[in-house]
């Protein structure tokens, strides 16, 4: 049964036994009371007939009857009472009064008929302010119910109405709150089994590509001592180095970040990695522009990790965008402790920015989302921080502050 329901037949309920216990107090009081009045008239009689001497006429008797309002008989001794009369002894006289006379029969007429119609008509108003106040106070509770029930089916997405008031509107705002911390561990539950299983993976890939890398390499190395400076033999060099850096990003995220510290410039960073993406930039008609210079205590490998996969954002954003009269261009400004990638790109959204760091967060269809992530991961295995600067518009601009500073 509904709580609605429970609550308007409770309500109604107890309306009717209040009801008719007041009925059933007004009748003893109207019976007590009109019992007393008939002891008073009954004494009276017994006084005035012992002390007036008046004999027991039908013609006296019915003065007498006209005069009390009740009917009597004079007994010739006490006797037990029959059902609605009382008997008094008084001057020597015995006189049984019946109390239950007109007056007493309309006043309990009176009586039933009032509790009646409090029955009746006080159900019906009780009811419709019952069935009120059972709205306002079960349909909150009915709907936190629903709520309560989706939540433990799984349905972690609908949102918590808030309802009612008081109480039953903390306890909303609580489950609403508890329904978004369950999503949340949900969510990172699911996220940690798809890095866990791509960690694997990954290690894999990683393991079976790198001892072919390897022998490429050499051979590379053999190619171009004969071949001098070759332009294509140098592409392909650069090329291998490239997918050698992403060999170690797969097995960084697989086996963990680590760092190496040592004092490295960051001018030399951003160099080596415009000058490995030199030619995606070039195809996506993108110019890298690198100023300033720092020298800081981090990992060159790991931070020319983290440059690579913002200056690849970028590019790819600024590539095929319409960006008016401007070029596509992509700036990298180094800073005392670290540097910062700016583009003229079309910016990221607020619903992007907000996650933009968690794993698997991107808007390319071709894009995995873990560029960015491993990006955090790597700055803050140095103690740092990165983030997106949202003030910055048109395009996005990445910030990495916090390296440590090394003299010289």
């Amino acid at each position: 049964m509904r709580t609605r329901a429970r609550l308007l037949i409770g309500f109604v309920a107890v309306h009717l036994v209040l009801t008719v216990v007041m009925g059933v107090i007004a009748w003893m009081w109207l019976d007590r009371s009109m019992r007393a009045q008939a002891q008073d008239s009954a004494r009276s009689v017994g006084r005035v007939l012992a002390q007036g001497g008046f004999p027991l006429t039908d013609e006296v008797m019915e003065k007498m009857r006209a005069l009390t309002g009740y009917e009597f008989r004079v007994l010739p001794a006490l006797s037990p009472p029959r059902p609605g009369t009382v008997q008094v002894a008084e001057v020597g006289k015995v006189v049984e009064v019946d109390y239950r006379s007109r007056a007493y029969l309309d006043a309990s007429r009176a009586v039933f008929i009032g509790t009646l119609t409090m029955i009746i008509a006080g159900s019906a108003a009780f009811w419709i302010v019952a069935w009120w106040l059972a709205g306002q106070f079960a349909r909150p509770v009915e709907r936190l119910a629903g709520a309560a029930r989706r939540i433990g089916e799984g349905d972690l997405e609908r949102v918590v109405e808030l309802v009612g008031s008081g109480e039953l509107r903390s306890l909303a705002h609580e489950l609403e709150q508890m329904r978004r911390r369950l999503n949340e561990l949900d969510r990172q539950h699911r996220q940690d089994e798809r890095l866990a299983t791509l960690g694997t993976f990954t290690a894999t890939i990683a393991h079976e590509v790198r001892n072919p890398l390897s022998a490429v390499r050499l051979t590379v190395q053999m190619l171009a001592k004969r071949m001098g400076d070759d332009a294509g033999v140098q592409m392909i060099m650069e090329e291998l180095e490239r997918l050698d850096l992403i060999v170690d990003e797969l097995l960084a995220f697989s086996k963990g970040m680590y760092v190496s510290l040592q004092a490295c410039r960051l001018r030399a960073v951003a160099d080596d990695v415009a000058r490995l993406l030199r030619r995606q930039a070039e195809h996506a008609g993108v110019l890298i522009d690198i100023s300033g210079d720092a020298q800081v205590f981090a990992d060159p490998a790991r931070l020319r990790q983290l440059l690579m996969n913002l200056l690849l954002n970028a590019i790819q954003a600024v590539q095929g965008h319409d960006t008016g009269d401007a070029d596509g261009r992509v700036a990298i400004a180094i800073t005392a402790d670290g540097f910062t990638v700016t583009d003229n790109g079309p910016g990221v959204t607020p619903d992007l920015a907000a996650r933009l760091f968690e794993p698997f967060t991107t808007n390319r269809a071709a894009g995995t989302g873990l560029g960015l992530h491993l990006a955090k991961a790597i700055a803050e295995a140095h103690g740092a921080q990165i983030r997106l600067d949202q003030q910055h518009h048109p395009g996005a601009r990445f910030v990495l502050s916090g390296l440590a500073p090394a003299s010289g």
